[in-house]
């Protein structure tokens, strides 16, 4: 299998937003972890029990507990179902997977974790991601997303009057027209300049719709694109995804 790579993200409590602090990776059956260069944006951000050198590169041969807490036991009796809702083959799945595919979201607390997405050769793309604020929809967006089919085109929205992401995107269907809600922060950072000069570069999709599952996980989609050679060496590659130390160090 090859590397596996994730961001962690964590909310600032006062200023309320969002930095990378960190990445996680796997191979070869063991896990690396990295503060990252936005772990330094702010002052209140405080480094994990047990990992308090931010220039340390962490090693384990197993995942470090302040992941390892935010999976589902598989001995739970709903984790078949869960796996389900997260699209996932859960004879294949491992705990990467998992953790970058339902963003180890825990409600005490206000990290978040995503995968990175990686580039072909061309800088074509292709990524899988739950659609965020269904909660906040109206009885009417809700019942559209329960007729929604899997591989129905969904249409990109700049939402540029947002107070509080300029970088917003939203997604809504067609005919007719009805907000479905938001792309996630971290990919919206990265595809808004490139929706804002050529929308047809990026294609969103219906994935899987899931009836039972909790409205965070309800509406996952996917989105397929090709970067234009200018943006992708900065493709998931600003200050904040840097590393504080390098490997080996």
């Amino acid at each position: 299998m090859n590397k596996q790579t994730a961001f962690l993200t964590w909310q600032d409590p006062d200023s309320r937003d969002w930095h990378v602090i960190g990445v996680l990776e796997y191979e070869k059956g063991q896990y690396s972890f990295r503060y990252t260069q936005g772990s330094k944006a702010t002052d209140n951000f405080v480094p994990f029990s047990g990992m308090e050198n931010l220039t340390k590169e962490y090693k384990s041969s197993g995942l470090f507990p302040i992941f390892q807490n935010r999976l589902l036991s598989s001995r739970r009796p709903e984790f078949p179902k869960f796996i389900s809702w997260l699209g996932l083959n859960s004879e294949t799945a491992n705990n990467m997977d998992v953790l970058t595919r339902s963003g180890g979201v825990r409600g005490t607390d206000n990290l978040q974790l995503f995968p990175k997405i990686e580039l072909g050769s061309n800088g074509e793309f292709e990524h899988v991601f739950f659609v965020h604020g269904v909660r906040y929809l109206t009885g009417s967006a809700r019942h559209r997303i329960d007729s929604l089919k899997a591989a129905d085109i969904l249409y990109a929205c700049l939402d540029i009057q947002n107070d509080f992401d300029h970088n917003a995107v939203l997604l809504r269907t067609q005919n007719p027209p009805e907000i479905l809600g938001y792309v996630p922060r971290y990919l919206s950072l990265e595809l808004f300049s490139i929706l804002k000069k050529d929308q047809s570069a990026v294609s969103f999709y219906v994935e899987q719709i899931s009836d039972e599952a909790p409205e965070s996980y309800k509406l996952l989609c996917r989105v397929k694109g090709q970067l234009p050679t200018e943006l992708q060496n900065s493709f998931m590659a600003g200050q904040e995804y840097q590393p504080l130390t390098d490997q080996g160090n």
